[in-house]
């Protein structure tokens, strides 16, 4: 199944959000030239982007649960038993009965049709995991600066005077752009400084490393925000002309004990004054923000400290949103989220529901549903669920509590690509595709739009999401859907999401674009956001206080220990077993207070799930925290930030 038309190449990688270009050629996975992989270079994971399509355990035909067992049945019978139970909660219930979860690796128009169907229904019960990944970090950005996303291109990192990477470990889960980016930024003489309490891959090439204990990266950051402004290294300009709230903001800064706060993180404070100067004397500083750093106190010191020294709209500088999961950007640009539609306009909007409605037929509810915790929490009424590519069972919060909701709904259709927990609990199942059998488009971490080409065809009865999609909503909704393929979705979501206004489906045929386009309709004019305003009412940014925490210990007041948990890099459900990189890494004095040596079996267990994995130990990470990949970490962080108990198996 190839579509190749005149100068495009391949494919793009489905295991991260860096968005590599590669295809595969006499069995062999090949890099292309591609805007985040300039060279064709791929990491390891993108060498086995092929892997999951044929992978022995790939769901292959449709699923019917018949007398408590699910069974092979014809695509036919699979969408009718699908589109009965829905309809059976419909008709009883109301559309606020049935909940929709989508997926980050779903392309930009499995996404919008998923959307497109629950809001057609009569409902926003509408989510996906991209959402909570870097939430906080998105809604900073989005309510103080205009867009929830990064605000320069990732090429755009070599031109930076100084690099300061949060919360993250990009030499590892985004390899191949911190060797195209931040590498050579720093060869050029760039600063780079890590903050981060595990010492790991991206240290090694750091000039300082800051590790603050757990939960205190926003009292560093405003006490070197304090610093910057007794050092005179403030952008007085940049602060007066395109700023608000400056004189509060300074104000609060003044009563800032930074000496006390210093002690507080636990970090020396020449530390922060000689990582202040660094920032403070750059004249372009760039920020790298991960999962580490994705609190709300965080992400506003963080823009604090951009507006501070004039970092924001020009080359060199910015924040990036290090996202890890192939299309979460793409996800939320599209409106599979519960309270904003395709382009990030909130559902209250009335005249964006006006302009989707001119589109679709049918006005979207104006109410914002529950987020995806909440619509399957034992407190909403949600009596059916459709979830294509998501694996609520496990990725949301109180495993135990979702998985009995899961089993007690009325009907339950899964699109997923391998049996999962929650495909234990589905009434269908319909198999689906991977990426690399796929058409489409997804959104990379710095807003390219890149075009999907299927390079193998789907095994057995398995089909991509789009079709499987398309099929309910022509079942359900018809005529909004009765013409629908990737091209003309795409074209369909530009027309009613404003930041994708500009862009063609045939166009990215060639290259990819980024969003939003300038006023002339050139696509490289977004490289580098906010070059003269801020999308917002007044065209200015506004400074924030920040919200600092209490002051914590070296451990948890229980003896518990602080978890730290690692960048989330893509997965299948069907990929191979966590390796020695998720294993859990403790300081020796704590390996030693709790009779575990290297190598050693563990069980990590807090009030919400307890997981088994192996010990590191090593000093790398601060006494008094723990270090735990997100993928075998999750089912201990659903209720929030951890803190947890370590104990060696017999």
């Amino acid at each position: 199944m190839r579509d190749d038309p005149p100068g495009t190449d391949g494919t793009v990688c489905p295991f991260c959000a860096v968005g590599c270009r590669l295809d595969r050629e006499d069995g062999r996975v090949q890099g292309r030239d591609g805007p985040a992989n300039p060279n064709g270079r791929l990491c390891e994971k993108g060498l086995r982007a092929f892997d999951p399509a044929t992978d022995e355990d790939r769901l292959t035909s449709p699923l019917v649960r018949e007398a408590g067992d699910l069974v092979p049945a014809s695509w036919e019978r699979a969408i009718d038993a699908a589109v009965d139970g829905i309809e059976t909660v419909l008709a009883e219930h109301g559309p606020e009965a049935l909940a929709f979860l989508g997926a980050p690796r779903c392309t930009n128009e499995e996404n919008y049709l998923l959307q497109k169907l629950a809001r057609t229904l009569g409902t926003n019960r509408v989510d996906n995991r991209a959402r909570r990944c870097h939430a906080a970090m998105a809604r900073a950005l989005g309510d103080r600066l205009g867009w929830p996303a990064t605000t320069n291109s990732l090429a755009d990192l070599r031109r930076a005077d100084a690099i300061l990477v949060v919360g993250a470990n990009p030499a590892v889960r985004q390899p191949v752009a911190f060797d195209a980016a931040v590498r050579p930024a720093v060869a050029d003489g760039a600063t780079l400084i890590h903050v981060d309490p595990h010492q790991n891959e991206t240290t090694r090439l750091a000039t300082r490393h800051v590790a603050p204990r757990p939960g205190t990266d926003a009292l560093v950051l405003s006490c070197c925000c304090a610093h910057l402004v007794a050092a005179g290294h403030v952008d007085d300009a940049f602060v007066h002309e395109r700023t608000t709230g400056v004189d509060r903001y300074r104000t609060w800064l003044d009563d800032l004990d930074v000496a006390a706060g210093a002690e507080r993180a636990g970090v020396e404070g020449d530390t922060i004054e000689a990582v202040a100067a660094d920032l403070g004397t750059a004249d372009r500083l760039a920020v790298l923000a991960g999962t580490g750093a994705d609190r709300a106190p965080t992400a506003d010191a963080l823009l604090n400290l951009l507006l501070l020294t004039g970092n924001l709209g020009r080359p060199g500088t910015g924040l990036h949103v290090l996202r890890g999961l192939a299309n979460e950007q793409g996800a939320t640009d599209a409106g599979c989220v519960p309270d904003r539609l395709p382009g990030h306009q909130p559902v209250t909007d009335a005249d964006a529901r006006a302009t989707v409605a001119a589109e679709w037929g049918d006005e979207p509810p104006p109410t914002p549903a529950p987020d995806g915790a909440g619509l399957l929490s034992g407190d909403e009424d949600v009596h059916g669920a459709v979830v294509v590519g998501e694996n609520p069972a496990v990725s949301k919060r109180d495993a135990d509590g979702t998985a009995r909701r899961l089993a007690d709904l009325s009907v339950l259709v899964v699109a997923e690509c391998f049996h999962t927990e929650t495909t234990r609990h589905a009434d269908v199942v319909l198999p689906a595709a991977v990426g690399v059998e796929k058409a489409g488009t997804v959104t990379n971490l710095d807003r390219q739009v890149q075009r999907l080409r299927p390079r193998v065809d789907p095994p057995g009865d398995a089909r991509p999401d789009f079709e499987i999609l398309r099929a309910l909503g022509r079942r359900l909704v018809d005529d909004a859907f009765a013409d629908a393929d990737p091209a003309a979705t795409f074209a369909e979501l530009t027309r009613v999401a404003p930041p994708y206004a500009d862009l063609r489906y045939d166009d990215l045929a060639d290259r990819p674009g980024r969003w939003p386009t300038d006023a002339s309709g050139t696509r490289s004019g977004a490289d580098v956001l906010y070059r003269d305003s801020f999308a917002t009412g007044d065209g200015r940014a506004p400074f924030v206080t920040v919200d600092l925490p209490a002051r914590p210990g070296d451990q948890a007041d229980d003896g518990g220990l602080h978890l730290v948990v690692g960048d989330r890099a893509g997965r299948f459900a069907g990929d191979e077993p966590a390796t020695d990189d998720e294993a859990l890494v403790v300081h020796p004095e704590d390996a030693a207070a709790h009779d575990v040596v290297d190598g050693a079996p563990v069980v990590v267990s807090n009030d919400a799930a307890s997981v088994e994995t192996t010990a590191r130990v090593s000093p790398s990470i601060r006494r008094g925290t723990v270090y735990l990949h997100a993928s075998v970490a999750d089912p201990l962080v659903r209720g929030g930030d951890a803190v947890v108990d370590l104990s060696h198996t017999d």
